[in-house]
């Protein structure tokens, strides 16, 4: 319930815009909220390996389940560019939502794409993933505070 009014209420309160890949690259790797020191200081322990394409569209996947409420599976990867993916789903209510996804090593960002339009990156969100196999945990923070943590199995 808490991640569904916070989402709510951010959509209502942020426009959408263009967004600039460059900036929203630039944005996630200087993102500076306490999550990211402590995921830093846990990839002391365990590095990060770098992640292939496949596990890169399967953690977009992961991160759009999380913060939308709803399950990987329904959700596709629909086009790729480097490190920005592009995933569609079908709601039970028949509407297809768009996400974009730009996947780092531990980080990751989202935005909407609304009618093929994309909306601005949602740097106000700190998301955190780790890899292990086919399973995939994600963490969200908005200005430091947790919204969401979920973990699934995503092949």
């Amino acid at each position: 319930m808490r991640r569904l009014v916070a989402l709510g209420s951010l959509g209502f309160l942020i426009g959408c815009g263009d967004g600039d890949y460059d900036k929203a690259a630039a944005d996630l790797s200087a993102s500076t909220a306490e999550p990211n020191r402590v995921t830093a200081e846990a990839a002391k322990l365990h590095p990060v390996e770098e992640l292939s394409g496949e596990d890169k569209g399967r953690v977009c996947r992961a991160v759009v389940a999380s913060l939308n409420g709803r399950q990987p599976d329904i959700i596709r990867v629909i086009s790729n560019e480097g490190d920005q993916y592009r995933v569609r789903y079908t709601r039970d209510d028949g509407t297809v939502w768009t996400n974009d996804c730009i996947v780092g090593n531990g980080t990751a960002q989202w935005r909407m794409v609304e009618n093929g339009q994309p909306g601005r990156w949602r740097n106000e969100d700190t998301i955190n993933f780790t890899v292990n196999g086919e399973k995939i945990d994600v963490q969200t923070f908005m200005n430091g505070e947790p919204i969401t943590s979920d973990s699934y199995t995503v092949n």
